[in-house]
Formats: C-alpha cells, structure tokens, sequence
C-alpha cells in the first residue's frame, strides 16, 4: 500500500476489499489521522471512485456532532508546526524551509494560539503551494472576522479540498506516464 516515505494510494478497487485497519490508514492519509471518519465511511463501499468516496467522507463530516467534528478538525497539524509533528503529506505541502524560518514559526505559534484560544480548534486551510508567510493576512482576518460555526465549516470544508489535492497527486504519482 504505502510507506512513510513514499505514500501511494490503492486502487479504488483495492480500497472496497480492505479490512477496516487498512481502511482507516489510508483515510487517514488522505484526511490526517481520523478512524472517526473511517469508520462512518467504510461500510458505505464499495465506491466506484475517489471522488465518490471523497463526497461520501464530506457528507459524513456534516452530520457528525460539534464534538466529532472538533476531533476530525483537531487532527490536522498546526501551519508552522515542527517538522516532527508533520506528516510525511502534510510536510511537503507546507514546503521547505524558509530562510526567514525562525521568525516565522515564532509568528505562526503566537496565530495559532489567537486563533484556537478564539475558536477551540486548529487553524485548517488549504495551502495549495503557497507559502506559510502568504497565508499570514488569511488567519489574521479569520481571527478577526469569524465566527465560530462558520470557521468550523471552513475548516472541515477545507480538509476535503486537501484530502482530494491529495487523492490527485498521489493517484498522479503512481500513474505510469502516457507515452506519444
């Protein structure tokens, strides 16, 4: 399936036929660790693709309790944290180091404790390629601007759209590539 070092993602086909153990690492891949998650969409398969899978995991998000929804959310790692406390995913999304790496883990230690002394969860969004100092103004205004049940939403909402950037990249990097 996958190792730590280099994650690929079974086949749809695979992932019908996998015990729930299984199951629940390679959501967890996809979403961070969460057998919560996991485990409300296993016995929805078979799933005839990632996508539908994906849709399934978004609907099930939305109706799991405050409190379930705080776990999923809380299992996604702080922007900036240590490179320790990343996953290997999550460590090649937030992007190698700056030069200014000091000053900015400093910075993004003192956001994320506004932000999860304000809302009592973690700061999620999708980082897409952008720097950890380009998302500043972001948590910045949603600290200033939000309000609770609206950057929970936000949050899980955007643990979906990381979860299907992931889906396409190592779907992409297990592809042999197309020959002319």
């Amino acid at each position: 399936m996958s190792s730590l070092q280099n994650p690929t993602l079974p086949s749809i086909g695979e992932i019908n036929h996998l015990s729930q153990e299984e199951f629940t690492r390679v959501i967890s891949l996809l979403f961070e660790p969460t057998a919560l998650l996991a485990s409300r969409i296993y016995d929805s398969r078979p799933f005839e693709s990632y996508d539908q899978l994906l849709d399934k995991a978004d609907e099930q998000i939305k109706q799991l309790s405050p409190l379930e929804q705080l776990g999923i959310v809380n299992a996604h790692p702080r922007i900036g944290e240590s490179a320790d406390k990343l996953s290997e995913l999550s460590r090649i999304e937030q992007g190698k180091a700056a030069d200014n790496e000091e000053s900015l883990k400093l910075k993004w230690a003192q956001l994320n404790k506004e932000y999860e002394d304000k809302y009592g969860f973690r700061f999620v969004i999708f980082v897409n390629g952008r720097s950890k100092e380009s998302l500043i103004p972001i948590i910045e205004k949603r600290i200033a601007n939000g309000y609770r049940n609206v950057e929970l939403a936000t949050g899980l909402s955007e643990m979906v759209d990381i979860a299907r950037d992931r889906v396409k990249k190592l779907q992409s990097a297990t592809q042999p590539s197309a020959k002319i």
